[in-house]
């Protein structure tokens, strides 16, 4: 009885939601200039449960102890969150006013079962199709349908490797695109390659049974992503391509997006009472056909990215509708080094770290990436501004596909990344908890509320923006990063002019895919590098100006490294063919550019493939460098974890061809050896007789003379170009770190370790050919260190691989600290309620909170 009367309560509050209710995300907690900032993520989400959550009450006295909630209240990605969960969020918004209530949305994909009606089948996004070579009837039930491809379609596959595709049937347009106004949504039930024949599930997703003419029509799978979970479905990819297909209604994918999202959040909408949302996964590029051609464009047409347009002409859309009071905010650190993530500037309210610096590095190996791009929204985001830390990192569970772990680290580690959002201004929230308070409540973590003083925003009011210690130390430029000095040190394909606004630097040629130039010959001292560069940079053409320039700058000494960017060119080369030609997904032919690690060393690599579903032959990737004299190309070569049982190995060759003004020249052999090894096995090329000139490097994988390509999984470890007897300890190994840029001024920093040669080089990589500004570069030789002085305590951390020593009286003069009083379950030897006065040192990678005495 109780539990219907609660619900019968719940019913009557949620019935009294009015079109009054007003939003005010200025009044939030969670936007306040109180620190830490604080509230629960997707645990909260936990509500839909009967079982662990019998009552609101018992739900609401577990989160009701920071400054708000995220959680799905929908049913678009996670199967019964619906039945409870808006109902719950919309009784705690009443009852805490000042705390925040955010709904999880998934920004890129949606399950099909979900509210899927007013959706067009152009809407969403497909892999490459392949033609029905026979005739299929409109029938119910399951049907055999013969294609010309079968190996386009996957069965057990998805994240948990459990699923199959779920495929659309297309009639064939007049001109050769698929028919959207003939389309049966079908699931896969099994493949027979050998026969070319797919076995489906016919009329699934709200569609009827068709009949389909022999070679007039075509089978294409859904790209998808997921499923979230064991019990959930694979999800349908939106197509946010500004070319996407319209519906009847003259509607497209982010058309009826907004139209959903505004009638939740609107008037007497289930979501009427939430403050905003976070779109989980929302990305700046896609893959697959975006315009039913059949080819996976990618949106990619005529080398524009119509799909983060569409992202942030989406985006804009939904501000318009929701108002300004409505917090949108998505993920900002997708994709290699946050690269894919999308770019509403000015339009969002701020980002979501999922992991910090990233969902996998608990080594901090991208600090100053993860600094960057939280500090560049929040100087760019939509007042009011709200980023925040999602504090969790994730390891694979072997043997488990789709299971992942917390990996054990030191406190320390957790400190760390607390630390950085009191200096960035980001609020936390965490997947990776404490453990459990002694009430067997979710655990906070000490920093958040001073330890067992259990007090919310401790810290106060910051009373200066965070200090990075080695700014303050002696540039190693000497002033030389400036106006001409620095005009007369940037070297590269471009061209250099000192303006008012800084060092202009133009892209020798128009329409180059990036700007690429370097400063050379940058004195260190020890192993600590920490470079500060201010930079803006004009919008790109044909992009949204609210869309900024990703940019990377790097350091090495002692060597040139060709795997500092993308490769120039990839391919493959089939046996049966006469030409090279692009890769072909199809084939299962790869190359990427990833760490690997093989028995146990990491190093940066190229990976590739040989092409092995219906073709075999090579794979190949290029680079380009200009040939310093008696030089030497190092690099190693290995295989796969299970390349030594299954492979019969592979073909690996470098071949060298020289770059003249009228193109370029005949590829000669360098290298050639064949391994199954699963380690890096170094190699040694002489450069002589290259020594001065402009070479086009090609690196070939080669699947072998038997055509065996069963685990040929090729890696090219450490590929770089070194004078002749440098030992390996004068040469410091390449490393960048990524940061955004736009046509307002943006300071990034770039802290580089493991600095090993007397001098060495700055290489500045932007997206695109537009100019760009640089008002200034700075070198210190320093770790980032940094520190941060609150109204009531002040914020230490040290990022690097050694301890370092912290004067408090000399930053913090007249004040004295203490330690906070640790809880019982957490580093209660760190926290010791002691005082701490003077110096204090902290360990490697570590971070303290110390409150005002």
């Amino acid at each position: 009885m109780h539990t219907l009367r609660d619900l019968v309560l719940l019913l009557l509050f949620v019935s009294s939601i009015t079109p009054a209710f007003a939003r005010d995300p200025e009044s939030l907690d969670i936007v306040s200039d109180q620190y830490p900032r604080a509230f629960f993520f997707r645990g909260s989400e936990g509500a839909h449960s009967t079982h662990l959550y019998p009552s609101y009450e018992s739900w609401e006295g577990v989160f009701n102890r920071l400054q708000g909630i995220i959680g799905k209240c929908l049913d678009e990605e996670c199967l019964g969150r619906e039945a409870r969960n808006p109902e719950f969020f919309t009784r705690f918004k009443r009852e805490h006013p000042g705390q925040a209530v955010l709904l999880h949305f998934n920004g890129n994909a949606r399950d099909p079962l979900y509210e899927t009606e007013n959706f067009f089948p152009g809407h969403w996004v497909y892999d490459e199709a392949t033609l029905v070579l026979g005739d299929v009837p409109a029938e119910s039930g399951e049907s055999v349908i013969h294609v010309a491809d079968a190996s386009r379609f996957k069965i057990n596959t998805g994240r948990y490797q459990n699923s199959n595709d779920d495929i659309a049937l297309f009639g064939i347009t007049a001109d050769g695109k698929h028919d959207w106004n003939q389309c049966e949504q079908v699931q896969l039930i099994d493949i027979d390659t050998k026969a070319n024949a797919i076995r489906v599930r016919r009329a699934c997703y709200g569609t009827k049974p068709l009949a389909f003419s022999a070679k007039s029509a075509r089978a294409a799978a859904h790209t998808s992503e997921g499923p979230w979970g064991k019990n959930n479905h694979l999800m349908w990819y939106y197509n946010y391509a500004t070319h996407c297909p319209r519906d009847a209604e003259g509607k497209t994918c982010a058309d009826r997006i907004v139209d959903d999202l505004a009638r939740w959040f609107g008037p007497g909408g289930k979501l009427a009472a939430f403050d905003g949302l976070e779109f989980d996964v929302l990305f700046n590029r896609t893959h697959g056909d975006t315009d039913g051609d059949t080819v996976a464009d990618d949106a990619i047409i005529d080398g524009i990215n119509q799909y983060g347009i569409g992202v942030v002409e989406f985006a804009r859309q939904l501000r318009e509708r929701l108002g300004d009071n409505v917090i949108l905010q998505a993920d900002g650190a997708l994709g290699p080094s946050g690269s894919a993530s999308q770019r509403a500037w000015q339009i969002f309210n701020g980002i979501e770290s999922e992991g910090w610096p990233d969902l996998r590095d608990w080594e901090f190996d991208d600090w100053s990436g993860g600094l960057n791009r939280h500090f560049f929204w929040r100087d760019n985001a939509r007042p009011p501004v709200f980023n925040y830390i999602n504090h969790k990192w994730v390891q694979s569970v072997p043997g488990q596909p789709g299971v992942t772990e917390h990996p054990q680290v030191p406190f320390s580690r957790h400190r760390l990344a607390f630390a950085a959002a009191q200096f960035f201004d980001a609020a936390i929230c965490y997947s990776y908890a404490p453990k459990k308070d002694p009430d067997g409540k979710m655990g906070i973590w000490d920093e958040l509320c001073c330890g067992n003083e259990n007090k919310l925003a401790w810290l106060g009011r910051p009373l200066a923006p965070a200090v990075r210690v080695a700014t303050r130390h002696e540039d190693l430029l000497s002033g030389s990063g400036t106006g001409q000095s620095l005009a007369q040190r940037i070297q590269g394909s471009v061209e250099t002019k000192a303006t008012r606004d800084g060092v202009q630097v133009t892209a020798a040629k128009a329409n180059e895919a990036d700007i690429e130039f370097h400063v050379g010959n940058v004195p260190t001292s020890g192993s600590d590098l920490f470079v500060s560069v201010k930079m803006k940079a004009a919008s790109m053409n044909d992009y949204p100006s609210e869309m900024a320039r990703f940019a990377q700058v790097g350091v090495s000494g002692g060597m040139m490294d060709l795997l500092a960017k993308e490769p120039i060119e990839t391919g493959m080369k089939i046996r049966s063919e006469l030409q090279e030609q692009p890769l072909d997904r199809q084939t299962g032919a790869g190359v990427s550019l990833r760490k690997a690690e093989l028995d146990g060393q990491s190093m940066p690599a190229v990976f590739t493939h040989p092409p092995y579903r219906g073709a075999k032959g090579y794979t190949y990737w290029t680079q380009e460098a200009t040939i310093p004299p008696h030089s030497e190309l190092h690099f190693s070569i290995g295989m796969g974890e299970l390349s030594p049982q299954r492979s019969d190995g592979v073909m690996f060759q470098v071949f060298a061809a020289e770059v003249q003004p009228s193109g370029l020249g005949e590829y000669v052999p360098l290298f050639e050896a064949t391994t199954n090894t699963h380690q890096w096995l170094p190699q040694s090329v002489s450069l002589q007789s290259l020594g001065g000139k402009r070479v086009r490097f090609k690196f070939v994988a080669d699947c072998g003379p038997k055509d065996n390509t069963t685990t040929d999984q090729a890696y090219w470890g450490g590929v770089r170009i070194v004078k002749e007897n440098t030992h390996r300890n004068n040469v410091t190994p390449f490393a960048q770190a990524m940061t955004w840029v736009n046509e307002k001024t943006f300071e990034s920093g770039f802290y580089f370790r493991d600095i090993r040669s007397a001098e060495v080089d700055l290489s500045f990589t932007v997206e695109s050919s537009e100019p760009v500004w640089i008002e200034s570069i700075t070198a210190h030789a320093r770790p980032d260190v940094i520190y941060r002085i609150f109204e009531h305590g002040i914020v230490l951390a040290n990022p690097s691989r050694n301890p370092y020593t912290f004067d408090l009286d000399a930053i913090s003069p007249d004040k004295s600290y203490r330690r906070l009083q640790g809880s019982a379950n957490q580093d209660k030897e760190t926290n010791n309620g002691q005082p701490v006065a003077g110096r204090v040192t902290l360990g490697e990678r570590d971070a303290l909170f110390l409150q005002l005495n």
